[in-house]
């Protein structure tokens, strides 16, 4: 597929599904009442119980979000894939046409600090630069207006100008590495990017163990009164230190990353109107229906081509579902696996660059 990419405006979209084996996705379900629900089902569902909501935050803060900061990984493929799907991007940007701009947008709903490590672990192997919208040297802050960016290299006497690889990354619904910040002094207002701090506290064994199986117990019947106020106060401290889109339907009670996530949209929206775009989607359901009804619409650019590696066949009618169609258009193009056979991490760039897979992780 990688001859497909030559020349064009190039783009990814990237989900939970490529974090898998470190990371659950958010579409896990969970039994309540005799259904499965996803995470956002049950917190739209019993968004009058704050009991369970906040069982869910804990949760979501266990095993989402205190494991996106990468800190102790058992098992380094998924960290491997990475890095060579980012190492494959570079090289393929070096052999572009010296017409083509060296530039590379992903976008992805992913709070993990995946790609940001796995770029740390190719800086010296390869000449680019890597680009999270951010500027500053001890404090960095977020703002669109870097994005817009070229690099070169040149010789020591000005005698020639070498584009360096860009690889633009957006994170649409925010990371585990940001914070908001407000300096009324300086009226600084943004997102610093640098924010480490996943101090969650909280001392209940029956709490711990509550939140210990994939499968969350949703009757919350015995707490007691203190279980029930060390809830509230976790789950209230999780929403705020964290500067995440939470995924439930009512996803902008803070309204300053509200702008940002629709800058970043509108973003996307900017570059799938390009000529000559394609669009390369992989880990993704579209469950996010802002970004679903956008790439609907995307699809009017006739010069657009939308490439969805589908994990297996049941999951491409999921997607049309999430999409609202009964059938792609012309110009999104599925990729399904034969018979009973998945796409994972390591058989997307196998596909994508045409490179033999490695099950050693190597």
């Amino acid at each position: 597929m990688i001859e497909k990419l030559y020349g064009k405006n190039i783009n990814f979209l990237i989900g939970s599904g490529a974090s898998v084996g470190t990371i659950p996705t958010l579409a896990t379900e969970y039994e309540k009442d005799g259904k499965n629900l996803s995470i956002e089902e049950i917190l739209t569902e019993e968004k009058d119980n704050e009991n369970l909501k906040n069982l869910i935050y804990l949760y979501f803060y266990q095993k989402i979000i205190k494991t996106g900061f990468l800190e102790d990984i058992e098992d380094p493929i998924v960290m491997k894939n990475y890095e060579k799907f980012l190492e494959q991007l570079i090289k393929f940007m070096y052999r572009e046409n010296y017409q083509k701009e060296k530039r590379i947008n992903i976008f992805t709903t992913n709070y993990d600090l995946f790609f940001e490590k796995a770029i740390d672990n190719l800086i010296g192997k390869h000449e680019f630069y890597f680009n999270d919208g951010s500027a500053g040297n001890i404090t960095r802050r977020l703002s669109m207006k870097n994005y817009h960016k070229k690099v070169y290299h040149a010789g020591n006497f000005d005698n020639f100008n070498r584009e360096i690889p860009i690889i633009n990354l957006f994170k649409v619904h925010g990371s585990v590495s940001w914070k908001y910040e407000y300096n009324a002094k300086q009226k600084i207002v943004g997102i610093n990017v640098d924010y480490q701090d996943k101090s969650i506290e909280y001392s209940k064994k029956f709490l711990i163990k509550k939140i210990s199986n994939r499968e969350i117990d949703t009757k919350i019947d015995e707490l007691k009164e203190e279980d029930i106020n060390e809830l509230k106060k976790l789950g209230k401290s999780i929403k705020g230190k964290f500067y995440l889109i939470f995924p439930e339907k009512d996803k902008f009670e803070k309204t300053f990353f509200e702008e940002y996530y629709y800058q970043f949209l509108r973003q996307l929206s900017y570059e799938l109107e390009r000529k000559n775009t394609i669009l390369i989607v992989f880990g993704f359901s579209f469950a996010d229906e802002h970004i679903a009804e956008m790439i609907k619409r995307a699809c009017n650019n006739p010069t657009l081509q939308i490439f969805i590696f589908c994990f297996n066949k049941e999951s491409k009618d999921s997607i049309l579902e999430n999409l609202h169609l009964n059938e792609f258009p012309s110009n999104i193009i599925p990729i399904i696996p034969e018979d009973k056979e998945i796409i994972d991490f390591d058989i997307f760039l196998k596909k994508l660059f045409e490179i033999e897979s490695d099950e050693s992780g190597k």
